[in-house]
């Protein structure tokens, strides 16, 4: 029997069957957008430097506050602040405006406070209704206080917003998959794909939503892209290994000895071979592996059955 990995609900990398949450990095772009950064990082908009200054009223320290703000940068406490000063000195485009309080957010979120953040998307909504960037980062703050109706209402607003883009169609798709909407997550990721072919995060999620569809030979080819763009993925390897476990559990094993080659700690590749090698009839290798599992903390019922039936 194929034992199904639970998800992680924190999203943390590497764990079976979590989908990959896509957000932005602090960085410098041209007002009006956001620059695309590594996956798992929080969204902070940076105003555009000669746009933003264009307007010259105002004291120098208020100057200094603003293009702290605008580039991003330094402690989140300290980015808050200096939004908060450049927006108390004024002289703001609607625009400029709400990618302050965007800061100011994702900041306040850095800090554990996604109560206070939310306030700030709030009001970077309120300043400009069509900035997308505090749709999205409204939605994962809304996330991880579990409101993922609301989030998901974002993660839309966000889509409609940029309908050319990947990015808040792998938001909505990584909140389905967590719910068990792997149909719509993967509707939402084939349009992903077509936008965005050569990401990696989007053919990893789309895998994980046709696994669930119990669609395994279509999920392998998937993981097989994500290993295309860099074969040492171990959690690519993983699901990729988990996918051909029912048909085809040579290919699988060498999936997962290349995972663990990789990532020789991960727990749960070394329960996830013992399942290769027990179908294999190697029994065991099989309780090697599960013992293995056990001893770097895996937990769950049934391997403790697997390690007794075994003879563990």
């Amino acid at each position: 029997m194929i034992v199904a990995m639970t998800p992680d609900p924190r999203l943390s990398r590497p764990i079976p069957a979590s989908p990959r949450l896509r957000a932005r990095a602090r960085a410098r772009a041209p007002a009006g957008a956001l620059a695309r950064a590594p996956a798992g990082a929080a969204s902070v908009f940076a105003l555009g430097l000669g746009v933003a200054l264009a307007f010259a009223a105002g004291p120098a320290s208020a100057q200094v506050h603003l293009r702290n703000c605008m580039e991003a940068k330094g402690a989140s406490a300290s980015l808050a602040d200096s939004c908060r000063r450049a927006l108390d000195a004024g002289g703001l485009s609607a625009r400029q405006q709400a990618g302050a309080w965007v800061n100011i957010g994702v900041a306040l979120s850095e800090l554990g406070r996604d109560g206070d953040a939310l306030t700030a998307f709030d009001r970077g909504v309120a300043a400009d209704p069509r900035f997308g960037a505090a749709y999205e980062n409204r939605a994962l703050a809304r996330a991880r206080r579990g409101d993922s109706g609301g989030a998901l209402d974002d993660w839309s607003q966000a889509i409609a917003l940029s309908p050319r883009s990947a990015e808040p169609l792998v938001g909505r798709a990584t909140l389905q998959l967590q719910r068990g909407q792997a149909a719509a997550a993967l509707a939402d990721l084939d349009r992903a794909a077509r936008l965005a072919p050569s990401d990696a995060d989007v053919h990893y999620n789309r895998g994980l939503a046709l696994s669930a569809l119990g669609r395994g030979a279509e999920a392998a080819a998937s993981f097989g892209k994500v290993l295309r763009i860099d074969p040492n993925d171990a959690a690519a390897l993983l699901q990729r290994g988990l996918a051909l476990l029912p048909t085809d559990p040579a290919a699988a094993l060498r999936d997962l000895d290349a995972a663990i080659r990789v990532s020789p700690n991960w727990a749960a590749a070394w329960a996830t071979r013992g399942q290769a090698q027990e179908k294999l009839g190697r029994r065991e290798a099989a309780s090697a592996d599960y013992r293995r599992a056990f001893e770097l903390g895996y937990q769950a019922p049934w391997l403790n059955r697997k390690i007794e039936a075994l003879g563990g």
